[in-house]
């Protein structure tokens, strides 16, 4: 089965402490991580009310959307679910697909905030991306929108499979 995901609200949601201990974990020096997050949070805002500005808004979480770097850590964020993904694999809870046989697996692709997933349309491993996604979801900050994503079976999936994938993952199914 794929499963293509849509995160809401991909750039304002973002954590601040998920996107540190992302970098800490990549193993960036510390120098440059106090830089990033330095950079990540002290921007404020104002409102424009009739042409002129109000209060000061100061985010506590969220990367800013349209600054040169964001995309960068924007990337650095799905990193930590890409690891969440691996970790599964290799722990066997879910396999993947091959475009051929003897070909790597393949377990996900990953496009700005859309993902593409990769697994055996089975309850475990539909229950397996389920707890995946809550995971990072309450880590990260970012949410799935579960209108925009959608499932599509292999003609082998049973209608009973379907189903219940379906159902743990909320989503809707596509031809």
């Amino acid at each position: 089965m794929a499963l293509k995901l849509d995160i809401s609200k991909a750039y304002d949601c973002v954590e601040w402490h998920f996107l540190q201990r992302v970098m800490e974990k990549l193993g960036f020096p510390v120098d440059w991580i106090e830089r990033v997050m330095s950079c990540v949070t002290t921007p404020s805002f104002s409102i424009l009310i009739n042409g002129k500005p109000y209060g000061m808004i100061h985010p506590s979480r969220g990367i800013c959307q349209g600054d040169p770097l964001s995309p960068y850590l924007f990337l650095l964020c799905v990193e930590g679910f890409t690891a969440l993904l691996k970790k599964a694999k290799l722990e066997g809870w879910i396999k993947g697909v091959s475009i051929y046989r003897g070909s790597p697996k393949v377990t996900n692709l990953m496009f700005a905030d859309d993902s593409l997933l990769f697994c055996q349309a089975t309850w475990a491993e539909g229950e397996t991306i389920a707890e995946i996604l809550q995971i990072y979801e309450r880590a990260s900050g970012q949410s799935i929108n579960l209108e925009k994503s959608s499932a599509y079976f292999s003609s082998n999936a049973s209608d009973s499979q379907k189903g219940q994938i379906l159902e743990a993952l909320g989503v809707k199914e596509v031809d």
